[in-house]
């Protein structure tokens, strides 16, 4: 009989050591993709850089126009988006006050925080693409 329990205790152990490696993998695994997930565009412009540049085999001076175009379509991405913001902003604002008018007078003070620390978090992960891109751009082209 004791052998059956020394038996069912080193299974138990094995079991609870299979548990600990699966929960460390699956945290390992979250972990990554969560970051993956919340990229800067630097990041992406540099993989898509580096794909083109393996797949295709560019050349330096095909490098360099790529560059120039993705920085020119970027220019125009912004210009889009400026010439709508007032829109954006002004639709924002009707959806605030909209949703304020249905919230009671207690509610109004903690759902206008609410709206500050979303509009913070905002601010804060412009510049941080902000930041990103402004030492992309003072950074020299590696190997080119």
């Amino acid at each position: 009989m004791k052998r059956n329990q020394w038996a069912a205790a080193l299974l138990a152990i094995l079991l609870f050591c299979c548990g600990i490696a699966v929960g460390a993998l699956a945290h390992r695994y979250y972990a990554t993709t969560t970051v993956s997930a919340k990229s800067s565009s630097d990041d992406f412009r540099r993989r898509y850089i580096s794909e083109m540049e393996s797949r295709l085999n560019l050349t330096p001076a095909q490098l360099d126009k790529l560059n120039v175009i993705l920085d020119e379509t970027k220019a125009q991405y912004k210009a889009v988006r400026d010439s709508y913001q007032p829109q954006m902003l002004k639709i924002k604002h009707d959806q605030i006050n909209r949703v304020k008018s249905i919230l009671t007078p207690a509610q109004i003070p903690a759902y206008e925080q609410l709206v500050a620390e979303r509009e913070r978090r905002a601010r804060e992960h412009e510049e941080r693409d902000r930041a990103a891109e402004r030492k992309r751009i003072q950074e020299p082209s590696a190997g080119h």
